[in-house]
């Protein structure tokens, strides 16, 4: 880019100038304090998302909201889907603890164009529990795929009813064939009260979440 300061008398010319020396005229500027700051980054501040907003309904299944798994969450699917509508189904406690049952129940009442399970659940037979099995209803669930390092089966995650997400390049995501989607789970960026950087199979899933959310639906 070429910036030229102009003298006074030179300030209504400046397609020509920009003609004479190869550049476009949008190149030649004058100097001025303000356009000097807008240059530069704003520091501690997250610039505006450049995606438009999106009108669709994610339901995520997790901790409360107030507690910091479940709002570290939603910070996500808020920062990578703008203006997306997020309702809460407490599943689990606010130290992250649950059972089938609660998730099961969730799953069943839940209305949302996208559901997220931001948890899961090794089994001794490494068969889904039977009702999770029975439980996942006719719309997109998306689930992640856990953070054991392992190939074992991480339920709901792996059953064939469930879109299940890892991380990339990161050794603690669960793996394996029964892993459908790989996306970013290492220092992904949350919106809320602090600007966040989270790591985890729950904030990848959350980014797959919010990407579904976001495709234009057919008519």
């Amino acid at each position: 880019m070429v910036h030229i300061v102009l003298r006074p008398a030179e300030r209504g010319r400046c397609v020509e100038i920009a003609r004479e020396i190869g550049a476009a005229p949008n190149h030649v500027h004058f100097a001025c304090p303000i356009m000097i700051g807008t240059s530069r980054p704003v520091i501690g501040k997250r610039l505006p998302s450049p995606e438009g907003t999106v009108s669709g309904v994610v339901g995520v299944l997790d901790t409360p909201p107030s507690a910091e798994h479940g709002a570290l969450v939603e910070g996500v699917l808020r920062h990578h889907a703008p203006g997306v509508t997020v309702r809460h189904a407490d599943v689990l406690t606010p130290d992250g603890f649950g059972d089938d049952l609660s998730l099961a129940r969730g799953l069943r009442e839940m209305v949302a164009d996208v559901v997220l399970v931001a948890s899961g659940t090794y089994t001794f037979d490494d068969r889904c529990p039977p009702v999770l099995a029975r439980a996942f209803p006719a719309l997109s669930v998306v689930a992640a795929a856990g953070n054991g390092g392992s190939s074992r089966p991480w339920w709901p995650a792996a059953d064939s009813a469930v879109t299940g997400v890892g991380a990339l390049d990161a050794r603690f995501s669960g793996t394996g064939p029964w892993v459908d989607v790989w996306e970013a789970g290492v220092d992904v960026p949350t919106d809320g009260p602090t600007q966040s950087l989270c790591t985890g199979t729950s904030f990848a899933a959350a980014v797959h979440a919010a990407r579904m959310v976001s495709r234009p639906r057919s008519t």
